[in-house]
């Protein structure tokens, strides 16, 4: 006795393996097109804000500040890259949750680059009557000069999928 399919089945069977193979494809890797990037404009410097996809963490878009006024957004795997002249600058992540030392302050100068990871948390808030579930983003500095295993960098965990201030 030979199995047949119902009508459809097949077109369906079809369209689910493309779906698959579809999820499996990936976008190119920050290091895939660094090159392909303007270079840094003369007297100015670059900072490059990002979220590494991290499947257990919060998938939510968070905005990104610096120097108190909002850039953008970064989701899981996105970055945000601003040219910004030589200073100061305060890099920080719109949060549910507090922890200390949340933003961080980092003087750049003409030519510098400088990384930020958007890293998450869940917590809750137990000064609730029912505590309920807050999201803390936090911004961590990378120094990608000072560290021999480059397997924590933009490289390594960031797909290039840049956002330019939008969601």
């Amino acid at each position: 006795m030979q199995a047949r399919l119902a009508p459809g089945a097949a077109r369906r069977l079809v369209l689910l393996l493309a779906v698959v193979l579809a999820a499996c494809t990936e976008p190119p890797r920050f290091d895939q097109v660094s090159a392909q990037l303007a270079p840094v404009p003369a007297g100015a410097a670059r900072i490059f804000i990002y979220r590494p996809f991290e499947p257990y963490q919060s998938v939510s878009w968070v905005p990104v500040f610096l120097n108190g006024a909002e850039i953008g957004a970064v989701g899981p795997g996105h970055v945000v890259l601003r040219d910004v002249p030589p200073g100061a600058y305060t890099i920080e992540a719109a949060s549910q949750g507090l922890w200390p030392n949340q933003a961080k302050t980092v003087t750049v100068g003409p030519g510098q680059t400088v990384f930020a990871r958007i890293g998450s948390s869940k917590g809750i808030n137990p000064a609730l009557d029912r505590p309920t579930t807050l999201t803390t983003f936090v911004v961590e500095l990378v120094d990608l000069s000072s560290r021999q295993d480059r397997t924590f960098s933009p490289s390594a965990e960031t797909s290039w999928q840049p956002s330019h201030g939008g969601r």
